[in-house]
């Protein structure tokens, strides 16, 4: 068995890279190494580097683990191999050793290991602005285990990096040595990637631009770094796919639609987490976007507030209040405004003029029930959603609200009829929602207002 390695699809790669923006080393994923025996290590630095901006990282979503980053000890496992980063690395120059895990049993890794290791590894530039002759070099070695002559036992490639490469149709080959980037531009991802502090209902990406030189269409992904914590509001989805158990959405098209549908995506809490006390915990939103030939990558680092009360007051116009999650007090003031408390116990007053109370999350006695504090049957209303409330019926929407049924209607203590789904107890001041009218369901309590009010089915409508 020869000793002889060598690589394919990556030596002589040319990528161009924004400021503060990850890019693969191996760009399309497709870097090939060939051993006639099992590697034993890899290196990969940054020529000359910036030790203040130049970085190289590790992107655990492509089939490999770290048990602490790139740092010295860390743990690298691809597959059933295991190696280290070595002593004397550092953010811009790695060395990965299998040796220390060597079973005779296992033997070191083949080359299908050290190029899925390669094509892990991110090289980012983390300076705010870069000068239009940026130009980085990314040198990778790779040994195996028997030696050889003439340096038959090692591989050396080389990738390219530099702020800006000029287009040419129909070009991709790199080097002889067998590179296959160059001419076409990567997606690009700019605008605020700063880390911010953000609140149920936030819009993170309304800063970020994604766009593409060459025109290409754009596939985007965003990963939510913990699903449980919070996801994507379906109603700002725009098209594309969105997995909330796993937190990734995909969304492809043009770069002015790509980009377009991530600035509106809204982000909010997990249901499971409301009743429970405000919190600020770390989510980060992972963006890679792909021209097919070319992957781009960026991380935003967000502290994301759950459960965090507001208080919000409107003004003489006419406004519309969202209070999302937390216990939120809403004023609208004068006007005639629209008053939508979201989930958690709110306090929702209207003010002068004819308003609507709205209610679009689901209730819960304990911790999604509302107080309206000054209903007034000759002037305001309250909207119910029917994508909650979905005896309701199909017909309504906010443009265009659908006035409820009288016969879902009903005043006293309980439901008599099996579609007296909406009832209003006059004597404690406490409105209900039954699914099942006069079954053995048990109603559950939307919202407390006044007490003996002269409300009909005409004070409430469907949307």
């Amino acid at each position: 068995m020869g000793t002889t390695i060598y690589s394919t699809n990556l030596d002589g790669d040319y990528h161009r890279i924004s400021p503060n923006v990850g890019t693969y080393i191996d760009w399309g994923s497709n870097s090939t190494v060939n051993s006639g025996w099992g590697i034993t290590d890899i290196q990969i630095a940054v020529f000359m580097a910036d030790q203040a901006h130049d970085r190289l990282e590790i992107d655990t979503a492509m089939g490999v683990s770290a048990s602490n980053g790139l740092n010295v000890g860390s743990v690298i496992t691809i597959g059933n191999y295991k190696g280290v980063i070595g002593a004397g690395s550092t953010k811009y120059n790695i060395h990965l050793s299998f040796s220390e895990f060597y079973d005779e049993e296992v033997e070191f890794p083949r080359g299908t290991i050290a190029a899925k290791f390669i094509q892990s590894i991110i090289y980012k530039n983390t300076s705010e602005t870069l000068p239009d002759d940026f130009y980085r070099q990314v040198y990778v070695a790779i040994d195996n285990w028997g030696g050889g002559n003439n340096n038959e036992g090692n591989d050396q490639s080389y990738i390219s990096f530099t702020k800006w490469m000029p287009y040419q149709p129909g070009g991709y080959g790199g080097n002889a040595g067998g590179g296959t980037g160059g001419w076409n531009l990567p997606p690009e991802i700019t605008g605020d990637l700063k880390r911010k502090t953000i609140s149920d209902m936030a819009m993170p990406f309304s800063g970020v631009n994604i766009g593409d030189a060459n025109g290409n269409n754009v596939s985007v992904t965003i990963v939510v770094s913990d699903p449980k914590r919070g996801g994507f509001l379906a109603s700002s989805l725009g098209g594309g796919t969105y997995d909330p158990v796993t937190g990734v959405y995909t969304i492809t098209g043009s770069p002015a639609q790509v980009n377009a549908a991530v600035k509106k995506l809204v982000f909010t809490q997990s249901p499971d987490l409301e009743g429970k006390s405000a919190a600020l915990a770390p989510v980060s939103f992972k963006i890679i976007a792909s021209d097919y030939y070319r992957n781009t990558v960026a991380t935003l680092e967000t502290d994301f507030w759950t459960n965090r009360a507001h208080t919000l007051k409107g003004k003489s116009g006419s406004d519309k209040l969202y209070g999302y999650a937390g216990k939120d007090k809403l004023s609208g003031n004068g006007g005639n405004d629209k008053l939508f408390g979201g989930s958690g116990n709110d306090t929702l007053t209207g003010g002068t003029g004819k308003d609507v109370f709205a209610f679009d999350y689901k209730p819960n006695t304990k911790t999604n029930k509302d107080k309206i504090v000054d209903f007034k049957v000759v002037d305001d209303s309250i909207w119910l959603d029917n994508a909650i409330f979905t005896k309701l019926g199909k017909s309504g929407t906010e443009k265009k609200p659908a006035q409820l049924k009288s016969s879902y209607f009903t005043i006293g203590s309980k439901a008599k009829d099996k579609n007296d789904y909406v009832i209003y107890d006059d004597k404690k001041g406490k409105l209900f929602y039954d699914a099942d009218g006069s079954g053995k369901g048990k109603a559950v309590e939307i919202a407390s207002l006044s007490k003996n009010l002269a409300l009909t089915h005409k004070d409430f409508f469907v949307i």
